[in-house]
């Protein structure tokens, strides 16, 4: 293994090793308790939730209805063109056995 490798590999243990001090030193030294810390995050994981549904009725809303159409149309003839080069597969494995 090269020098560089070498350089590469540790550097990026002394990253994750970083992280997980960091994280420990963290919680060791956070100024609320566990269960309002995790309060917090739900929090935030509702708000975050609620915004990104926001952001896309929003964008859902101003896009054209053909937009929306040719998603769809394409979405479906992407799946049953996949759906058939199964099914030929499978038919052609049947037919062989």
């Amino acid at each position: 293994m090269n020098d560089a490798k070498k350089d590469s590999i540790s550097s990026g243990w002394y990253l994750l090793g970083g992280l997980a001090v960091g994280a420990a030193a963290g919680l060791l030294l956070a100024p609320k308790k566990g269960s309002e810390t995790q309060e917090d995050i739900l929090a935030w994981g509702r708000r975050s939730r609620e915004n990104t549904r926001s952001v896309m009725s929003r964008i859902s809303a101003a896009l054209p209805a053909r937009v929306k159409v040719a998603a769809v149309a394409g979405a479906v003839k992407s799946g049953a063109g996949k759906a058939f080069e199964q099914a030929g597969e499978k038919a052609k494995e049947f037919v062989g056995s």
